[in-house]
């Protein structure tokens, strides 16, 4: 791995989604690491600290909103991006998020990889 390669941590516990997000970020000169519940995404943080984190809310052992306050509680984390991508679309579910710490809301359904990915390169550019 390119030492300057920008690192994403993808928190997302659909297989399918994960590997599509991986396959695409990879194309687009990414670093990725996946974890498909909250535990393994605290145990990754731990050892292999991300440039962003995508997170979907809806993930086992420990839920999204849980590990976006983990991460922004972290002073290491405290400016670390974290984009929200979950089926969640209640505008409830998006405002605990952004009062949480997210840079972004995404609901699957209504965006595409594409533009999520574009919104990625412009936090790491």
């Amino acid at each position: 791995m390119n030492e300057n390669m920008k690192k994403v941590l993808m928190i997302e516990d659909d297989v399918h989604i994960a590997k599509i997000f991986e396959i695409q970020l990879k194309k687009a000169g990414f670093a990725v690491t996946v974890a498909h519940d909250g535990e393994e995404a605290s145990k990754i943080i731990a050892i292999d600290p991300p440039d962003l984190f995508i997170l979907d809310l809806m993930i086992p052992k420990k839920d999204g909103f849980s590990v976006l306050e983990e991460i922004k509680k972290n002073p290491i984390f405290a400016k670390t991006p974290v984009l929200v991508v979950s089926n969640l679309g209640q505008k409830s579910d998006e405002a605990r998020a952004l009062e949480l710490g997210a840079a972004e809301y995404f609901v699957k359904i209504d965006n595409s990889i594409e533009e999520i990915i574009n919104k990625i390169k412009f936090y790491l550019q």
